[in-house]
Parts: structure tokens; C-alpha cells; sequence
């Protein structure tokens, strides 16, 4: 069985962040462009990139106090400051500075969810998600959209070609940026999805630089690797790491093809990248399809959009099992 397997690069745009109208049709824009010209007929996967989402939180529906702000430091303690005055109570009850999160999740979400949904249907296709900050929430008829633990998290939604979320995937390990955000590192699970396709992984950017998540989900049986990522370095600047070696280099060399090789179920990986100036992060990075020890698609630029996507077929063992 032939399957379409898509990372969608994407830029921030500020423009489209500052509604939810902004956001899905952004959004549905890049999906619909991820399976342009493909046969309706054939299975897809579609990957957005890590922090795709995360802009909501401080653009959606902000005033330019905010989105003009000189960094995404001074802009969430000028949110803080307008919560404070609007739901003093409420944030009372979260004094951490994370209380950002929490305040503006049920909002972002309702965003998010809502443009997901709408592009999962309208591509046909099981999509994961741009990740964004916020608690890992829940609903209920009782309580609405609410969070059972305040800590937030990077994580990213899985959803089924009729728009259902499948998976909450939360990011496990976390880069120092994300520390200084007050953001907290999640716990392994769920991160991998048994669909109709067979089982898909997703590993949220560094996650999948570390063996031990990786070998975990290779042996619960995946066969595609998502990897949503944003790194906020330049593409053809020096490593952190090792200014003496590439960034982009190493992320090729030490990226997908090279984790893939030898695994006992995964055979494919998916790396949709995010581009484009946050504040004062700016991020870069070339969209990529993997194989084993080989790059069946990459993004000619680390800037600007881009539709990365690659056939393939989908293992025997897989396709035996799949509706």
C-alpha cells in the first residue's frame, strides 16, 4: 500500500496569530497545500512543525503593547499585568509566572482544536499538530476545557482524518529556552498512535535526538517517526554545541536517517521545521522525509515555507494489518 507522507515548513507570520480566523485559514492553507495534486484516494500523514502554535498565547486577540513587546519575556509579564487587573482572584491561585499558560490555555485551545480539526478533515489525512505552551487540558460536560495539573508543557495533538483528537503528545526533554519559559518536561506516553495506518510516533524535536525515546518507540511498534521541531539557531551558522561544526550539517548527519538505521519497526521519519523571528528568537531549519541512513525529501531553504513530502510504501507487516 502506497502512503503520503508530508512535513509542512512553516514561517511565523504574525498576522496570523492575531484571531482564530487568522490561524485556521493560515492553517488550512498549508494543509490544503500539503496534499495538493495527490490521489484522493491514497493514505496521508501530515506533520507541522514544534512551537507552529505557540505564538497564540501571546498574539491571539493581544494589544500592541504586547505584540510589540522586545521580547517574549517582557510580553508575558505584560499579559500577567492585564490578567492581574482582569482576574486577580484567578491568578492568586497560580502564582507561578507559568500562570500565563494556564490563564490563556482554554482560549489558545479553543484556536488550536478548532483549526486542526478543520485541516485533518480537509486534507484527508492523520495530522499532527503544530506543538504549543500550555497545561495538558481536558473537557468535560461539568467544567468545560480545564487543566488537571497546572505545570505547562510544550505538547502537540494528534488528529484522525475526521478531525477527532487521537493523542496529547507532550515533549519529555527540554532545550534551555524552554527552561527560561517556565515550561516543565513531560513523561514518555503517549507517544505513539495506533491508527488505522499502523502505529505512528511522534517525538517532539529533541526527544528524538535522544536514543532511549527513540528505541521506545520503535519497540512499541512504529513505523513512522514525526519529529515537530523549531530550532532557534542559524541553519549554516555554528553549532552550539561545537562552533567549530554546522548546525544544519549536524542536524542532517545526526537526524532522522541516522536514527532510523537498524530499528526493528521504524522505517520512515517525518521532520517539519519551524522558520521565522519570535521575539527575540529566530529560528531556521530545512524540512525533511527520512529512510534509513538516506533523505528521500528535503527543503531547498531553512527559511520561508515549504511542502517536504515523499511516497512511500507502506511495510508489508503494516499494510496486512491496516483498514
Amino acid at each position: 500500500m502506497q502512503v503520503e507522507i508530508v512535513a509542512v515548513q512553516a514561517s511565523i507570520e504574525p498576522e496570523a496569530y492575531a484571531s482564530a480566523e487568522a490561524f485556521a485559514e493560515r492553517t488550512l492553507g498549508l494543509a490544503r497545500r500539503a496534499v495538493a495534486g495527490l490521489p484522493p484516494e491514497r493514505p496521508r500523514v501530515v506533520a507541522f512543525p514544534e512551537a507552529y502554535a505557540m505564538p497564540l498565547t501571546f498574539w491571539l486577540e493581544a494589544p500592541p503593547a504586547i505584540t510589540g513587546a522586545p521580547s517574549a519575556l517582557a510580553a508575558g509579564l505584560r499579559w500577567l499585568g492585564r490578567l492581574l487587573r482582569e482576574r486577580p482572584v484567578a491568578l492568586l491561585r497560580r502564582p507561578s509566572p507559568a500562570a500565563l499558560y494556564a490563564l490563556r490555555a482554554p482560549e489558545v485551545w479553543r484556536a488550536y482544536h478548532s483549526a486542526f480539526a478543520r485541516a485533518a478533515r480537509a486534507a484527508n489525512a492523520y495530522l499532527a499538530g503544530g506543538s504549543f505552551f500550555a497545561p495538558l487540558l481536558d473537557e468535560e460536560p461539568a467544567r468545560g476545557v480545564y487543566a488537571p495539573a497546572l505545570a505547562a508543557r510544550n505538547w502537540l495533538a494528534v488528529f484522525a482524518p475526521n478531525g477527532r483528537v487521537l493523542a496529547r503528545v507532550p515533549k519529555v526533554r527540554l532545550v534551555p529556552e524552554e527552561r527560561k519559559a517556565f515550561i516543565a518536561g513531560g513523561a514518555f506516553g503517549p507517544h505513539v498512535v495506533t491508527t488505522r495506518l499502523g502505529r505512528l510516533g511522534a517525538l517532539i524535536c529533541l526527544d528524538a535526538f535522544h536514543e532511549a525515546l527513540v528505541e521506545r518507540v520503535d519497540a512499541a511498534g512504529a513505523w513512522l517517526l514525526v519529529q515537530p521541531s523549531a530550532n532557534a539557531a542559524v541553519w549554516n551558522g555554528p553549532w552550539s554545541a561545537d562552533p567549530a561544526q554546522v548546525e544544519g550539517e549536524v542536524w542532517l548527519r545526526e537526524g532522522l536517517a541516522r536514527k532510523l538505521e537498524g530499528r526493528e519497526n521504524l522505517r520512515y521519519g517525518l521532520n517539519p521545521m519551524l522558520n521565522g523571528r519570535f521575539y527575540d528568537l529566530h529560528f531556521e531549519g530545512r524540512s525533511s522525509v527520512a529512510a534509513p541512513g538516506r533523505y528521500l525529501a528535503l527543503a531547498e531553504e531553512p527559511l520561508g515555507d515549504a511542502i517536504v513530502r515523499a511516497t512511500i510504501e507502506l511495510p508489508v507487516e503494516v499494510a496486512k494489518g491496516s483498514l
